[in-house]
């Protein structure tokens, strides 16, 4: 046992090698882990492992910013006796977000809005949370204005807020500039199905395309959120192609 315990730091030199070369990470990993094994073993799991483990536990909730993983009708229903015991803002958004990853857009539209009174009147969260339904449930007129009013007291303050803030102004160019310069498939996700609903095959199949060869060249994109995107593209392109 003694003996196994001793080959254990490097076990996890030898994993941690194999998952430099398969992944293609920055060769100074390599001399890091030669050199300084166990501060680098530490170090490359903090920085490169974790970050991946993380990602891949909040894959579906990064995901549902723009299709969504549907909640358990248990989840609706229970979500809906907690608000009828303890009607608070809190106990709303979250029946409201379970709508929402489950299609039903009116209904969390509805209480989106009866949430944005009082104190939370230009609360930015609640509000992009309804900017982003609304979007999904097509009702862009509507979206527009309430990202009107969302900027008069918040700014965009990360990619997810950025995205859909072109996706309800229909800003496409944009978006494919996006796509050309930074090969950020979540954007290239919403173009091919901007170009699908157009009937612009061509277009859509040029970016899934373009998809397929950045995956062959970067294998970082067959995983987490990359991976994601790629198979909901890869699902709509072969529906279209039905």
């Amino acid at each position: 046992m003694t003996y196994f315990l001793a080959f254990i730091p490097y076990i996890f030199q030898l994993l941690f090698i194999i998952h430099i070369i398969k992944n293609n990470k920055p060769f100074f990993w390599l001399w890091l882990l030669v050199f300084l094994p166990y501060i680098g073993g530490v170090a490359y799991f903090i920085i490169e492992i974790l970050p991946d483990l993380s990602q891949s536990k909040s894959i579906n909730k990064m995901g549902s910013a723009i299709d969504g993983a549907f909640h358990p009708n248990k989840k609706i229903q229970d979500l809906e006796r907690l608000v009828k015991r303890q009607e608070t803002i809190t106990n709303i958004v979250q029946l409201a977000d379970a709508y929402t990853d489950s299609g039903n857009y009116l209904k969390a539209i509805d209480l989106y809005k009866s949430c944005l009174h009082g104190q939370y009147e230009n609360d930015g969260e609640i509000q992009f949370k309804l900017i982003t339904c609304l979007y999904k449930a097509g009702d862009l007129e509507n979206a527009k204005i309430v990202l009107q009013q969302f900027k008069k007291f918040n700014e965009i303050s990360n990619q997810e807020e950025a995205l859909i803030e072109l996706l309800v102004n229909e800003d496409y160019e944009k978006l494919q500039d996006i796509f050309d310069n930074t090969s950020n498939f979540q954007v290239g996700y919403n173009l091919v199905k901007h170009y699908l609903e157009e009937k612009n095959f061509d277009s859509a199949n040029k970016i899934y395309e373009n998809m397929k060869d950045i995956r062959k060249d970067y294998p970082l994109y067959k995983r987490g959120i990359n991976q994601t995107f790629f198979k909901l593209t890869k699902k709509i392109i072969s529906a279209a192609r039905d």
